[in-house]
């Protein structure tokens, strides 16, 4: 399990794919603190690893963290969930994981632009599921470039 990521605690008995509403969003999560930590430089080997592709993802049964009344009934703190220590974020997504609904993912909101992301466990054979669209290299994606551009991020 790789303990990076927001809901992704150590002991999660299943991994996370994590999904951004839209390519701004997707990029923001991915590069923003990299970009903020750098003054707004991305390393060019990061930036080329990477590709960006569409899915559709089925109906599922989600914890809708962008829901407030699912925060207030789990008296979650929005704060915690979107701070950049992951400690309690994690937690949460261990217990989510764990619940006995069997949530099937995360709904929650990009803490760079409050749009909604997925973090989708891989559990039930969702992947099976997912369509995938053909992924693209970042460099040839003119999107990916303009969002370089746009919140002035430069590689290096």
């Amino acid at each position: 399990m790789n303990t990076i990521h927001r809901f992704s605690h150590e002991d999660c008995p299943y991994p996370c794919l994590y999904l951004a509403v839209d390519l701004d969003t997707g990029l923001f999560e991915r590069f923003g603190d990299e970009a903020y930590d750098r003054q707004n430089t991305v390393p060019q080997s990061l930036w080329a690893a990477h590709c960006v592709t569409s899915i559709q993802v089925p109906a599922l049964q989600v914890c809708d963290l962008t829901n407030a009344r699912t925060l207030s009934a789990l008296r979650a703190d929005l704060s915690a969930l979107m701070h950049h220590d992951l400690a309690a974020p994690q937690e949460w997504g261990l217990a989510i994981q764990r619940h006995p609904a069997n949530f099937q993912g995360v709904k929650f909101k990009s803490r760079f632009n409050g749009r909604a992301c997925l973090a989708l466990f891989q559990r039930d054979a969702v992947e099976e599921r997912l369509r995938q669209g053909k992924p693209a290299g970042l460099s040839s994606n003119e999107a990916a470039v303009g969002w370089l551009d746009k919140h002035r991020v430069s590689l290096y």
